[in-house]
């Protein structure tokens, strides 16, 4: 082989070694670069796992609290009913839950830790006044009307001076608390006493627990038609039978006219059967 030849093989041959090393350069740079970056990521914390541990502790910590506070109520209660009475002369079934007594400090100046403290007879009808501690309060709280009765609201016009009205009266088992607590009567007399008050319990429970009829509802609603029209329209469905047993005097009463009675699904025949309405009554009602 010649010089040239000779040299021209070597020049080639430490040409491919160079650039095998460089290549072998760039691998391991690349192969560093690529495991410094993974150890980077690995050292990073994970910001979603991190956000989740923070929110289960958050959780736990909720659920923790709930626990006690189930725990700290379920033996207030205990402690009550094993004395037979509240913290005070209350019978035991009218004794405040723990549960209650907090429920009373919502929107009011009183203090959590005060009302837990004070005794049972100390939470009275005049303490409710006095706090402006009223109807929406006390339903929200789940007092019972046994209770509030217990506790010196031993009239349907306290109930009343506590903001109770007839719209209350429409929750069915409320209603039935009011009448074993002080008679039909006497609820009667304190919120059925306007318009307002029929169209309220027209359709409703009520009406029956009360020993109510359309008739009686129809009685309030004297020379003022608007509000006898919206009694009889939730009495009963368009037509039926709204006005059977209702008096025809009654009907004449309230100045509903044949138009509006015929808007109701009402007509001459239907008015004389339900109401046994004479041809004179017919007459005065607009029925021509």
């Amino acid at each position: 082989m010649s010089t040239y030849a000779t040299l021209t093989t070597s020049a080639e041959v430490s040409l491919q070694r160079s650039d095998a090393s460089q290549a072998d350069a760039l691998t391991h740079t690349e192969t560093s670069a690529s495991r410094s970056g993974t150890e980077r990521r690995r050292a990073l914390p994970a910001r979603g796992t991190r956000l989740e541990r923070i929110a289960r502790a958050v959780l736990r910590r909720q659920w923790d609290r709930m626990l006690r506070r189930e725990a700290a109520y379920a033996q207030f209660d205990a402690e009550s009913a094993g004395s037979g009475t509240g913290t005070g002369g209350a019978p035991a079934e009218a004794a405040l839950s723990l549960r209650q007594r907090v429920s009373l400090v919502i929107g009011t100046s009183l203090t959590a830790e005060a009302v837990v403290a004070m005794p049972d007879e100390a939470i009275h009808h005049a303490f409710f006044v006095e706090h402006r501690i009223g109807a929406p309060l006390l339903r929200a709280a789940g007092i019972s009307v046994a209770q509030l009765k217990a506790r010196g609201t031993d009239s349907a016009e306290k109930l009343a001076a506590l903001g109770f009205s007839s719209l209350h009266l429409t929750d069915e088992s409320f209603c039935t608390e009011c009448v074993a607590a002080y008679g039909a009567d006497a609820v009667l007399a304190q919120f059925f006493v306007s318009p307002s008050d029929a169209i309220v319990l027209a359709g409703s429970p009520a009406v029956e627990l009360l020993g109510l009829d359309v008739g009686t509802l129809l009685l309030l609603c004297a020379d003022r038609p608007s509000p006898a029209r919206e009694v009889l329209l939730q009495c009963a469905p368009y037509g039926g039978a709204r006005l059977r047993g209702v008096p025809p005097q009654t009907l004449i009463e309230t100045g509903l006219t044949a138009p509006e009675l015929l808007k109701l699904g009402l007509d001459a025949e239907a008015v004389r059967q339900q109401t046994l309405a004479s041809p004179a009554d017919l007459y005065a009602l607009g029925f021509t």
